[in-house]
């Protein structure tokens, strides 16, 4: 800390005897002030800054790759991986930081970055690899998979279905999995549902479910040990390279329960076509009922703006978008003057198309819309790597031509139309 900033942290300091009266100035930064986080960032950032012209690759990690202490990025190579760290670490360096602790899906790359810090921690990798915790996401380096434990605080008598929870260990139950990604969220959606139906029923927060309420837990109870066999590969591609044509598919669906939004990755490259799960969002539907075309409309604004998250956050070229909903009210008022129709839908439909093109929207049957898993309970999820959930479905791995077609519709429901009145005084 410089010598003129000591003095923004300084302290009057009175022993019993008050004749005894003395200033001091902390000399080193404070951990846990208000302002703690936002100095080091600034810090870490305008350290990093210094180094842009001979360092940029490593610069740009530092300043986007960052979550606080930690630094989380992906290179093309081992070779790339092993400079990016070097360079990272030679910049904190600078300004007194000392980053440690690597892990990575390479040995190569791991026994070339760790220091002293990392041999005491013992991280393994290849056949031995554990599963480490990155960011609150357990990563199993070893097949380079994001996956899921189930937490020791689980009470064993409550997941066995032996004894009926309440309304707070249901909720407690549901905020203990995290999944920021969204990649199980259409098991967690029947969880959601399942809150609201309790909370309808207005029972205590400490007083046992009802019996309806606990018929459907235990049926969610006999999908939850099947969420340790999900295995996400961290990364989107396997099959292609760099220059592939990179598309993004969002995928919406609402039903009477709730609104779901899934969004692919699909790259191409000559006749090689891969999809990857990006990222998914559910939300319950509202205590006040909505119809199912307005429904299907919030659907759509979430997938919106779930892309634009994800758009936001990656690095790689996305070369088009598409937009898919079984929803034929939908089309017709993204296409039509949405000045016609009523606030609800107008509001709506506006942020929707400042976001994206009508061209970009198509029409999907709804056996094959994937956002159908995470608003209805009609099948089992299937948690299988090969699952239509984590790799999109059937026809994003053909050419377009064979993809569904898109039925010619001008006419939506003639509920959401603005009524005019005209008074003629006489």
């Amino acid at each position: 800390m410089l010598l003129e900033d000591q003095h923004c942290q300084r302290f009057f300091w009175m022993d019993d005897d008050e004749s005894q009266r003395s200033v001091y100035v902390v000399q080193v930064m404070t951990f846990g002030a208000c302002c703690s986080p936002s100095t080091a960032q600034h810090v870490k950032n305008t350290n990093a800054k210094k180094f842009e012209q001979d360092y940029p690759d490593a610069v740009d990690a530092i300043i986007k790759r960052h979550y606080v202490d930690d630094m989380l990025v992906s290179t093309e190579t081992k070779e790339e991986a092993v400079k990016l760290a070097q360079d990272v670490k030679k910049i904190h360096e600078h300004a007194g930081f000392e980053i440690r602790n690597w892990i990575s899906n390479s040995a190569m790359v791991q026994a070339t970055s760790k220091g002293a810090a990392t041999e005491e921690k013992n991280l393994n990798i290849g056949e031995e690899a554990t599963t480490e915790k990155v960011l609150g996401m357990w990563w199993n380096t070893s097949n380079d998979c994001f996956t899921y434990k189930l937490s020791s605080r689980y009470d064993e008598a409550l997941l066995s279905g032996s004894r009926r929870p309440t309304k707070r260990e249901v909720l407690r139950t549901l905020m203990m999995i995290y999944d920021p990604l969204g990649f199980i969220a259409h098991l967690l959606m029947f969880l959601k549902v399942l809150l609201q139906e309790i909370w309808r029923t207005s029972v205590g927060w400490d007083d046992p479910i009802e019996d309806l309420q606990f018929e459907k837990w235990l049926k969610w109870l006999a999908v939850f040990p099947d969420m340790r066999l999900v295995e996400v590969p961290r990364c989107y591609r396997s099959l292609t390279s760099v220059e592939a044509e990179v598309e993004m598919h969002t995928f919406v669906d609402a039903s009477e329960n709730g609104f779901a939004a899934v969004v692919y990755l699909r790259f191409r490259e000559g006749n090689v076509i891969e999809c990857a799960l990006a990222g998914a969002k559910t939300r319950v539907a509202p205590l006040k009922f909505l119809s199912i075309p307005r429904s299907e409309l919030q659907a759509a604004l979430l997938g919106v703006r779930l892309a634009d998250t994800i758009l936001a956050s990656l690095s790689i070229k996305i070369y088009k978008r598409y937009f898919w909903t079984d929803s034929k009210d939908v089309l017709c008022w993204l296409a039509s003057d949405h000045r016609r129709y009523s606030q609800f839908v107008a509001f709506r439909v506006s942020e929707i198309l400042e976001s994206t093109d009508v061209n970009e929207w198509r029409w999907v049957p709804t056996k094959q819309n994937v956002a159908d898993e995470g608003t209805k309970r009609t099948r089992v999820p299937d948690f299988s790597s090969d699952s239509r959930w984590f790799r999109g479905p059937d026809f994003l791995k053909e050419d377009e031509h064979g993809w569904p077609v898109t039925p010619s519709f001008k006419k939506s429901t003639d509920e959401e139309i603005r009524t005019h009145l005209l008074i003629h005084a006489m």
